[in-house]
């Protein structure tokens, strides 16, 4: 073999550097100018990471490395994460996705997309109906001061429910009903529901919606009886057994017992087997004077209008 010129052998060795090496280049040369990654510690700058995540390799991942999930299919109810939920009725989700209901004292619920009171805590008690202060009174319910709102409208019980003054106004439906009064030479003076009953047999109506009473009991009222006497004539009384004196026929309505929401005094007055009962100071007092009356007493408490 010829021997290459001294200058021929280290351009043979520089175009080798130049271009990498060769394929039999894992070890060293032992040439100025090469380099051993074995040697040297450095890490290799081809091939696969352990624990490396290939966003190439196919589907989305989340930053844990867990493929993220498509939403859910919810039909009629809305998507909150990867549950199907009712913004109007879900105490976790009320209204809106991640609004949860807090009441204090209190179960919460959601109702109407508004968070609302399930349950009071033991031992505590919600006076107002609002959420916003949970169950606020600790105690019983009937410590509860009743407290009213603008706006709100008035109910039948002899509150006032809208702040203006005034309760149970405005004609509420199904809470009062009227009274008639009529008189007969026969039987006295008679009360009833019945327009058409003050006006039966030898009845004259004297007043026609005469006064006012309440159709259903609620706290601060109370029956007042129609009493069928033995004479055929009737009275009326806050007892159940008709002071013994016959047979219930049945409730005229309820009555108030404090002069609550423009109630007025209900009179009783007593006079030869007649029982007379009349809502004015003067007839009363003209009862007595000129027809020989005995007033009894004051059954309770009635209202000029429904």
């Amino acid at each position: 073999m010829t021997a290459l010129p001294t200058h021929g052998l280290l351009l043979v060795l520089l175009a080798s550097a130049c271009a990498g090496g060769g394929a039999d280049d894992e070890s060293s040369t032992g040439l100025p100018g090469s380099t051993d990654a074995t040697s040297t510690g450095a890490a290799p700058t081809t091939g696969t990471s352990t624990g490396t995540t290939d966003t190439n390799s196919g589907g989305s991942s989340s930053s844990s490395g867990a493929p993220e999930l498509p939403p859910p299919e919810c039909g009629a109810l809305s998507v909150c994460g990867q549950l199907c939920v009712d913004l109007a009725v879900d105490p976790g989700n009320c209204g809106q996705c991640g609004v949860s209901c807090v009441i204090p004292h209190a179960s919460p619920a959601c109702s109407g997309n508004a968070c609302a009171i399930a349950s009071c805590e033991p031992g505590w008690t919600d006076c107002d109906g609002d959420p916003q202060n949970g169950c606020e009174l600790q105690g019983p319910g009937d410590a509860c001061v009743p407290m009213c709102k603008p706006g709100q409208p008035e109910a039948c019980n002899l509150l006032d429910d809208n702040c203006d003054g005034q309760c149970d106004e405005g004609g509420v439906p199904g809470c009062r009903q009227p009274v008639h009064r009529a008189s007969s030479p026969t039987l006295g003076h008679f009360y009833t529901l019945d327009a058409n009953e003050a006006m039966s047999g030898d009845f004259t109506p004297e007043f026609l919606n005469y006064f006012h009473m309440h159709v259903a009991a609620a706290p601060g009222l109370v029956p007042l009886y129609r009493c069928l006497k033995g004479d055929g004539r009737r009275f009326y009384t806050t007892s159940d057994t008709c002071e013994g004196a016959g047979p219930v026929e049945g409730i005229l309505g309820y009555l108030g017992t404090q002069a609550v929401c423009g109630a007025v005094p209900l009179y009783r007055l007593y006079g030869k087997g007649d029982h007379f009962y009349t809502t004015s100071d003067a007839e009363r007092d003209n009862a007595v004077a000129m027809y020989g009356y005995l007033f009894e007493s004051q059954v309770g408490f009635v209202w000029p209008a429904p």
